[in-house]
């Protein structure tokens, strides 16, 4: 993948976390919804399942803006996974 694809990739995933992070159409949502399980607010679970897509989110950003390693580096290492002498 290019880094151009990359760089959109991770822009565009940055711009919905961000507009799920403000989460206006919560606000009127919290007094009409009943609590969950009996005890715990809609807003509250939404924010547990941002918290999750954040992780998610996160590990994706940097396996893609994570750069290569040099190519010198790559050769330094044998087939078995050992550092030649």
């Amino acid at each position: 993948m290019t880094f151009k694809k990359r760089l959109t990739l991770v822009s565009l995933i940055v711009l919905v976390m961000f507009v799920l992070h403000n989460s206006f159409w919560l606000w009127d949502l919290d007094s009409v919804v009943p609590l969950l399980f009996g005890f715990m607010p809609f807003a509250f679970s939404y924010y547990i399942g941002y918290a999750i897509l954040a992780v998610l989110a996160m590990k994706l950003i940097i396996a893609l803006a994570w750069p290569d390693p040099p190519g010198e580096v790559i050769d330094s290492f044998t087939s078995d996974g050992e550092k030649p002498e």
